[in-house]
């Protein structure tokens, strides 16, 4: 009897010491939680080399050697380049959009030209619509 009197006082203070909330996240492992603070420093979840690709976010990760002119189209708003990579993924390029080393210069119903700058130097890289293909 007095063990069981003394059993029931001690789970009595044992549950008024316990915190009252539960926590807020229930798991089996403890969680760490960290804050990255930047001061001046670059986010280092961002990768160096980007893949916003353009103004509009297409195509800075492609290398001009490896792209393939399938058409060119025009309009009001104009000139157009659809291209595919080594891959056969396709793109629509137009004027202004970042290559690897570079941006579309120009684009008209023959092709597209690149401004290729390497080492303070620019060259112009000119993609041809192969004449199979204009239509």
């Amino acid at each position: 009897m007095v063990l069981h009197v003394v059993g029931s006082l001690l789970s009595i203070m044992i549950l008024n010491q316990m915190p009252k909330t539960p926590p807020a996240v229930d798991t089996l492992f403890p969680v760490e939680k960290w804050q990255y603070n930047i001061k001046g420093r670059r986010d280092p979840f961002t990768p160096l080399i980007g893949t916003d690709l353009s103004r509009s976010g297409k195509a800075s990760h492609l290398s001009v050697e490896n792209l393939t002119l399938i058409g060119v189209l025009w309009g009001d708003r104009g000139y157009y380049a659809l291209v595919k990579d080594g891959v056969n993924q396709g793109y629509i390029l137009k004027k202004g959009d970042i290559v690897v080393g570079g941006k579309v210069a120009e684009i008209n119903r023959e092709g597209v030209i690149f401004d290729m700058t390497q080492a303070g130097v620019v060259t112009k890289y000119e993609l041809r619509l192969q004449e199979k293909e204009r239509r």
